[in-house]
């Protein structure tokens, strides 16, 4: 507070700063979910007499029914399924219940310099780790069953649409909705259901879900996009599919 300024404005100008959105100062002005300590109260709900947070109960409850559908069965093929039960869902929960820009998700470029830089070099990195991985028996043998016998130019159609829903429910949805809360503990938050989703996989891929959840998270959060993700994560599945079924 500087000299002649009454303790009201100064409460103000302090509240007014606490309240600024994350993603207001990259990637455009399109307002974002106010994160950590100076999120503007929301709803609360009373169940058996504790209170909640209303959209923390919504998400986690709601996140946690599409996963559960997602891995318990088949209705049309995987990737679509997922991409119906993650991406489409979550969209329509953002713009008809919260009546929210989807924008505010992630649903956006964003820093593009930032995330293009990142997604060239985890390319270039990348390819080389997932060549010698790919080809580990433990790798054929799981993906073997992915693969099945579609052409090269399927599995990378199909493993996009997966992956544009896989990356938008962990790094978008449930990253910015937690971080209305927990602000940027909500990257490593985020990393428990993506972990768990991982556990019918090859064992050093479960255990890269800590690094590469926590890398995804960090850039979603930097570029407030989750689209630089989903790029570099399509590439790196699109590539071990590749690789495990022989193609290149």
């Amino acid at each position: 507070m500087t000299a002649g300024e009454t303790p009201a404005a100064g409460l103000a100008a302090v509240s007014g700063a606490a309240a600024e959105s994350p993603t207001a100062s990259a990637g455009g002005t399109v307002p974002g979910p106010a994160a950590g300590a100076g999120a503007p109260p929301g709803r609360t709900w009373r169940i058996w007499g504790v209170d909640f947070d209303a959209r923390l109960v919504q998400i986690v409850s709601i996140a946690t029914v599409i996963l559960i559908i997602a891995f318990n069965n088949r209705f049309v093929q995987a990737e679509y399924d997922r991409f119906v039960l993650e991406f489409i869902i979550p969209i329509a929960i953002i713009l008809l219940v919260w009546r929210e820009d989807p924008r505010q998700y992630g649903l956006r470029l964003g820093d593009w310099r930032l995330g293009l830089v990142v997604v060239v070099a985890g390319v270039a990195v990348m390819a080389v780790v997932i060549w010698f991985l790919g080809r580990q028996p433990d790798f054929r043998a799981y993906y073997t069953d992915t693969i099945a016998g579609r052409p090269m130019w399927r599995l990378i159609l199909d493993t996009g649409v997966d992956l544009i829903a896989w990356e938008f429910f962990f790094r978008g949805w449930l990253l910015w909705a937690l971080g209305r809360k927990y602000g940027t503990d909500a990257i490593w938050l985020q990393i428990i259901p993506f972990a768990l989703m991982h556990v019918w996989k090859p064992e050093i891929e479960q255990l890269s879900t800590l690094v590469g959840g926590a890398v995804f998270g960090l850039l979603a959060w930097r570029t407030k996009s989750f689209v630089w993700g989903w790029l570099l994560h399509w590439f790196m599945m699109a590539w071990v599919l590749m690789v495990a079924a022989g193609y290149v």
